[in-house]
Formats: structure tokens, sequence, C-alpha cells
């Protein structure tokens, strides 16, 4: 995979933000290779609220890894099989061999892996670090019948946290009823860390006036309203939105470059920027929009290997708090918009109404009594 000097990065020299004794205890903040940046940004949230004295280091399978550096926050990119191009068994050995070096390099005194499947070699390490403690960051709403052999991987770990789920009293998976240190939802963002409308388009570079709605849905031809891109885009225009997207290449390709493209990150902070929003409901973006305000609607990826998003859509629509459009054509989307441009921000309150409140802080205090007990 590479030598570690070679993919180890920092926006700042080596805890410079904090004042840092070597006797601070060390966590070590490890994601693995989802879909988007879901598990990254989930550790990054626990990261945020753990005690100024704790110093933090991640190690994460996501490209996107490098945003890590603008909190000062070290980090290395570990390529998942996927990226190299690998076989499942041929990558985990090496992954093993990396693990080991690193945790032996960077002497955490807690890891906490933020996914679904922990990896064989994980148990190694453990097994080779004996001091070291273990956290499983393990999201539920897993699709019924799938993924239970990996409930036996608990017994790697010294406490499981499950980040909670608005959607939870549909959640049928196996994970459901598992034991679990449950805590609320948890998002990166708080509701008051959303920016003013005019301040949140002006940082997008957004126009400040007339209505926009924002695509959140990976990639797409933007011409094509066959598609679920193009579709959503020409119901915007129909309705007399200006139409934003958060993929570059879709902006790109837009006929007459009348589309918007947004890069942030954190996006959360800037939702106030949009009228209205359709997004597909992975875990973050369905609990950033739903705890921010913002109307939505949200299109299930039942293409996920076992996030069961469209359990979650189904269940914000049942409680009045968002729609879920089961197909995407320019009809159903326009039909959704004019709800939402309507009666959006009644049905956004709703949900913020039903919020617990955000996770992070209880599960990074869970992490610290995991850390000195």
């Amino acid at each position: 995979m590479g030598p570690a000097d070679e993919v180890v990065g920092s926006g700042v020299a080596w805890d410079d933000r904090r004042t840092m004794t070597s006797s601070a205890p060390l966590v070590l903040l490890m994601s693995s290779n989802g879909a988007g940046m879901g598990h990254l940004t989930r550790l990054l949230a626990y990261a945020a609220r753990l005690p100024e004295d704790v110093r933090r280091y991640v190690l994460s399978m996501s490209q996107a890894v490098p945003v890590v550096a603008q909190y000062g926050y070290r980090y290395e990119y570990l390529p998942s099989a996927g990226s190299l191009g690998m076989a499942a068994s041929a990558w985990q050995p090496l992954f093993e061999e990396r693990l080991i070096e690193t945790i032996g390099r960077v002497a955490p005194d807690l890891v906490v892996f933020d996914g679904t499947h922990p990896y064989t070699g994980i148990d190694a390490a453990r097994a080779a670090f004996p001091d070291t403690r273990w956290v499983w960051s393990r999201r539920g709403m897993w699709k019924p019948g799938l993924n239970v052999d990996q409930l036996a991987k608990t017994s790697w770990f010294d406490e499981v946290i499950e980040p909670g789920d608005l959607a939870a009293p549909y959640d049928e998976g196996a994970s459901a009823s598992a034991l679990a240190h449950r805590v609320g939802p948890v998002t990166l963002a708080d509701r008051d860390e959303l920016l003013p409308r005019a301040e949140a388009r002006a940082r997008l570079g957004l126009p400040a006036d007339g209505p926009i709605g924002l695509i959140a849905l990976g990639a797409g031809n933007i011409n094509d309203t066959s598609g679920d891109v193009g579709a959503a885009a020409a119901a915007l225009r129909a309705a007399g939105c200006a139409v934003a997207v958060t993929q570059v290449d879709i902006a790109r390709s837009a006929v007459g470059g009348d589309v918007h493209a947004v890069r942030a990150y954190p996006l959360a902070p800037c939702y106030s920027a949009f009228d209205v929003v359709i997004a597909a409901a992975g875990y973050n973006s369905f609990h950033e929009l739903l705890r921010l305000g913002i109307p939505t609607a949200f299109v299930p990826n039942r293409h996920t290997s076992l996030d069961d998003q469209d359990a979650r859509a189904r269940y914000a629509a049942d409680q009045g708090w968002s729609v879920r459009l089961e197909h995407v054509t320019v009809d159903s989307v326009s039909q959704a918009l004019w709800r939402l441009l309507d009666h959006g921000r009644e049905m956004a309150d709703r949900a913020v109404a039903a919020d617990p409140g955000n996770g992070a802080a209880a599960g990074a205090a869970r992490l610290m009594e995991v850390l000195r007990s």
C-alpha cells in the first residue's frame, strides 16, 4: 500500500493548535470504505467534541480524507481493496500489516472504527496491542437479513456505540436488537451552526436572490430527463428555481451553463442557501437536512449494499417531515416541489421538533469513558 510517509498529511504542524504533552491521550479514528463520506464525517463529529487535551489521528479508506486537514488533525490514507483493484483475499494481509504498523507508530490509547464490516486484521491488531482500547461505531438501519455474521465481531471491541437514527422505528435489520451503547443521531453540524441565508449563498458563490434547489443525488446526466438528475433539474427549472448540484462534472456538462456547482466541506452549515433539496436518504444527509430544518425530497438509493435508505425515507414521509420519491420523473419531482414550496417549512419544522438532539457529544463522552476504563 506504499510507505506510510507518502500518505501522511496535516493542515498544520503536529498538534500546534492545542497545548499538548507527550502524556496526552491519543485517539485513532479509523473509517471504512463506504459510498460517500458518511463514516469519515461521523468520526469527525466525535472528534470535534472530544476534550481539548486529547490528540486526534485519522486513518481512513476514504479518498476524501484530506478534508481532515482543515481541523488540524494528522491523517493517513489507507487504500481499500476496491481502490487498489485487488481481491479482498489479497488485500486483507496488506491491510493487517499496515494497521499493525500504524498502531505501532502512532501508539493510540483508543482506536475507534466506524463501519458496518470490521475487517479481518482488526482482531490481529488488537492481539498485537492488548493495552489499546477499541470501540466500534456501528450505524444501524441494515437491510433485513443482511450482515448478520458481522455481529459476532462485537467481541473484538471493548464497546459498540450505535449512532441513533430518526427512522429507528422502521429499522428491521440485524443490528436493531443487538447490544450497543445507543446515542442520538450523530451529525458534524449542530442547528446553531446553520449560516444566515445571505452568508451561505455568498460563501457558495450562489445568486443572492431567487429560489434555488439543490440536487444531491451523486453522478448523473443533467441533460437527460430520463435520469434522476436530469429529471430533477428539469422540474426545478419549471418551478422557477435555479439549479445547484454537488458534482462539478454535472454542472460543467449542463447545456446553457445555468447550473451552479457547490463545493464545500462541510456543506451542512450552508444548507440555508437552498429553498429545497432533492437528496439521497443516506445517514448523514438525512439527519443533517432534517436536523437543520431544510425542506427536502428524499430519493432512496436502493442499490446500497446494506443501508436501508428506503425505510429511512418512508419513515420521514410517514411523519410528514419530508417527501419520499419512489420513482424520479419530471412529473413526480414537480409534484414534490410544489408541495415543498408551499408546505416545506411546516414539514421541516415538524422534523426539527422531533429531533432528540445531536448524539455526537454523548458518543464522544462514551469514548472517553472507555479510554479511561
